[in-house]
């Protein structure tokens, strides 16, 4: 039995979404892959607020076409029919505005006009996966964060940012043999929360 019954399955997600009218399952398309988006927008080189706005779109996009939309995994992720989704909405939100591709060449170094950007469905799977791999630890701390005590929050945030145990022990006035155990506490509730992440939204 998991831990919050009340988080729907992929597939019980997107079957929901075939109805435009059912708040609950947009709202919980919202809260899983909002973040997802925006950090995907910003692999592709916009700034801030041009990604705010192609999110946006995105969301709109998505329900407009996902209660006609088929799942089927042997064609791949859904998070790789998002990223196509949110690559075309880049495309098209940068061609209509003047000089928008000049600058993103410019920001990212890279040749890109308006055949160039993201052409290639392999290339904005990859893009996908990377910006995937980085937001669902992210995801699943957020899930778990509150089942833990200040210290091991505070000890995830340290690990997070590349300190060791010896750092971290000092900084928080903590025994080493500590921030072991903390850390062997958040591996044990963190890695199942993402294998279930994983599943039901990947």
């Amino acid at each position: 039995m998991e831990e919050r019954e009340n988080w729907v399955t992929r597939v019980t997600l997107l079957e929901k979404l075939s109805d435009r009218h059912d708040d609950m399952a947009w709202r919980d398309f919202v809260a899983y892959y909002r973040g997802f988006i925006y950090g995907l927008v910003r692999r592709m080189g916009l700034n801030h607020a041009d990604s705010d706005e192609v999110v946006q779109i995105v969301l709109l996009k998505s329900w407009d076409k996902l209660p006609d939309f088929k799942y089927d995994p042997a064609k791949g992720h859904f998070r790789g029919w998002l990223g196509r989704v949110t690559a075309n909405a880049a495309r098209n939100f940068l061609r209509s505005h003047t000089g928008r591709f000049v600058a993103l060449e410019n920001e990212k170094g890279l040749a890109v006009n308006e055949k160039e950007f993201f052409s290639s469905d392999s290339e904005i799977d990859k893009l996908a996966d990377e910006e995937w791999a980085e937001y669902l630890p992210r995801l699943a701390w957020k899930n778990v964060a509150d089942s833990f005590g200040e210290s091991v929050r505070k000890t995830y945030e340290l690990l997070q940012d590349g300190k060791g145990a010896e750092e971290i022990a000092a900084e928080l006035g903590l025994a080493p043999s500590s921030i072991y155990v903390y850390k062997k506490r958040i591996q044990e509730k963190l890695l199942p929360e993402m294998k279930r992440l994983e599943r039901e939204l990947g």
